[in-house]
């Protein structure tokens, strides 16, 4: 793109062409607004690629598991309860919530017992048979307005989803259309500024975290204007998920830990005297939390969670 897509400036500058699984992408970045986004006339999808693809070039060399639902779905279970938490304290019984992009439906297992009715929205055949026939639950891949009126839902959730919208303002305008008058959009998406790609120079991880699936690369400063021009009042905040023993991996590591191991607060060593168990794991908590802590304080963190309210 010649100009932002979301300020219209055309002071843009290259970031780098470099990007997971040794593909190219042109990364560029807006010195006006300060958003990053990949120039999508640099890279081609195939036809249907979420219906069929997505988990086959995405992460699976990595976490195999990604590709059996049911092993991807418990361990998504665990890895989003954070998000679930904070969904669930959000709700008071009566709500209609739909999920969109809801892949194995773990967010809709988890917050079902404290909302009225929670639905999905997701691409993937696999995942959506998987919801219908083993969870059974309300997901479907047919569009939004074949299954749902206007202004029904008191909750919309992105976790992870919004990234990977190519055209973030009529997306949003769309999804508004479905919410009541002051109803909620919660959005999480990867922060730019995390620590790994603004902070420590790991040549190998930048060319991790840039990749073709994910188009925007939103900071709470840019997700907030986003959302703004698409007629939200909206509430950014950072977030530091992934611990130190994490970022040490890639210190020192220079590549990707499996799912649940990159979230581990403690190194996955065994120990000979077991007596040392708790203390370890006391000071672990400890400096994972100064760290996060520290992350923050310097405007550095790997999550933007948002709370997005229609305006009346």
């Amino acid at each position: 793109m010649s100009h932002c897509p979301l300020c219209s400036s055309t002071d843009i500058a290259f970031v780098t062409n470099q990007v997971r699984f040794e593909k190219t992408a042109n990364i560029m970045r807006c010195n006006a607004c300060t958003l990053v986004y990949l120039d999508q006339t640099s890279v081609s999808f195939p036809k249907d690629f979420y219906e069929h693809e997505y988990h086959q070039t995405y992460l699976t060399h990595v976490d195999p598991d990604i590709l059996d639902p049911q092993k991807y779905y418990e361990k998504m279970q665990k890895v989003s309860a954070p998000w679930i938490e904070r969904v669930k304290t959000m709700l008071q019984g009566h709500e209609k919530v739909l999920d969109v992009g809801c892949s194995t439906g773990q967010l809709i297992t988890g917050i079902q017992g404290s909302a009225q009715a929670v639905y999905g929205h997701e691409l993937s055949r696999k995942e959506v048979e998987f919801c219908k026939n083993v969870l059974k639950i309300d997901v479907d891949s047919i569009p939004l307005e074949q299954r749902f009126e206007k202004e029904s839902m008191d909750m919309i959730t992105l976790i992870f989803v919004f990234e990977h919208i190519g055209d973030p303002i009529p997306f949003l305008e769309e999804l508004k259309s479905y919410l009541k008058p002051g109803g909620k959009l919660v959005i999480v998406v990867p922060n730019i500024m995390d620590a790994l790609v603004s902070l420590y120079d790991i040549e190998e991880f930048r060319k991790f975290y840039y990749c073709i699936e994910h188009l925007f690369y939103y900071s709470p400063e840019t997700l907030t204007k986003t959302l703004e021009k698409a007629g939200f009042a909206a509430k950014a905040e950072a977030v530091q998920e992934y611990p130190l023993t994490n970022h040490l991996n890639w210190i020192y590591r220079r590549k990707p830990s499996e799912t649940l191991a990159a979230r581990a607060d403690m190194p996955n060593i065994a120990l000979l005297d077991g007596r040392m168990e708790g203390a370890l794991g006391d000071f672990w908590d400890s400096v994972n939390q100064d760290y996060r802590e520290c992350l923050l304080k310097g405007g550095f963190s790997d999550r933007v969670w948002c709370v997005a309210e229609k305006k009346a």
